[in-house]
């Protein structure tokens, strides 16, 4: 009820008691009524009206209306992005190596629109790795799925879809093998072929996935012990064995690796050096190119 409503009902109550009482018969007289006009004014700001419905639900409409029109803060940059990606990696570059990531940050803005998620995943993944590699412009392991990511929406312009992000692709598992672990279709299982220990599984795509053990190679693990070892192991395919992206680790070392066999079958995959032991995923994909489910393969293996 309204300021109003009280006072004048109280303003009755007030003159039937008066016209009741035999002590003052003129009280009846409505001579308060103008003390109502003070009040008035009150009844109309919002002071004494917001309880009730009808402005009530008016009054949330104008904060409503704020929020809506409030903008998303402006996305940083992407050449603002790299060049802190630079500063991350910045105490473990030389300065010449640290003016040449500097040099590449411009071109992250001429990437599609519709890549700028990718590019900013990447970006943050290196922003948070700070792995010496960057400084020598290579893609450490541990970040080589999200510039790889980069590279397919360049080429097809949209952000490829990746089957690690949702977790493993439909009928994967992590399978769990001695001293190692990865991401493959469900139904892996271990022999052993020309003596070497394997792990085997085909994909409903045709693709097979596989773990060998061998022994690591001798002496440094650097890119030309692994090309050593990747001729014997390769054999007829190794001619055009292609490494790259050697990352080193206390008590792991890995590269990743790609090969094409004069029966056109494409190979790609990754060897890790545990210990005694060396691991080497592989991929082969018949003719075909690499995939969302290929990439959650090779960028699985996890050792213990």
């Amino acid at each position: 009820m309204s300021t109003r409503g009280r006072s004048v009902r109280g303003l009755c109550v007030a003159a039937c008691l008066a016209a009741c009482s035999s002590q003052t018969p003129p009280a009846a007289t409505p001579e308060p009524e103008p003390a109502l006009e003070p009040q008035t004014p009150a009844e109309q700001p919002e002071l004494g009206e917001a309880a009730e419905p009808s402005e009530g639900e008016q009054q949330p409409a104008a904060p409503s209306e704020e929020e809506g029109s409030e903008e998303a803060p402006p996305k940083e940059p992407l050449a603002s992005l790299c060049n802190k990606m630079c500063d991350a990696v910045a105490p473990k570059c030389t300065p010449l190596q640290l003016k040449g990531c500097r040099s590449t940050c411009d071109g992250y803005e001429a990437h599609p629109p519709a890549c700028d998620g990718v590019v900013r995943t990447a970006l943050e993944c290196a922003r948070a790795d700070k792995d010496f590699l960057f400084c020598a412009n290579v893609v450490p392991d541990s970040c080589a799925k999200e510039f790889k990511a980069i590279n397919i929406c360049n080429e097809t312009g949209a952000p490829p879809k990746d089957a690690q992000a949702q977790g493993m692709p439909d009928g994967w598992e992590r399978y769990k093998g001695p001293g190692f672990s990865v991401i493959v279709p469900k139904g892996m299982k271990a022999e052993t072929r020309d003596g070497i220990k394997t792990w085997r599984v085909k994909a409903p795509s045709g693709v097979v996935y596989e773990v060998a053990l061998h022994r690591p190679p001798t002496g440094k693990l650097d890119n030309r012990a692994f090309l050593r070892a990747g001729n014997a192991i390769f054999g007829k395919c190794s001619p055009k064995l292609k490494l790259h992206a050697l990352v080193e680790k206390p008590g792991h070392t890995s590269i990743q690796y790609n090969t094409t066999c004069p029966d056109g079958q494409q190979q790609l995959g990754r060897m890790h050096v545990i210990g005694d032991n060396m691991y080497i995923l592989t991929a082969y994909l018949g003719s075909g190119g690499s995939t969302a489910e290929t990439d959650a393969f090779v960028y699985s293996f996890e050792s213990g």
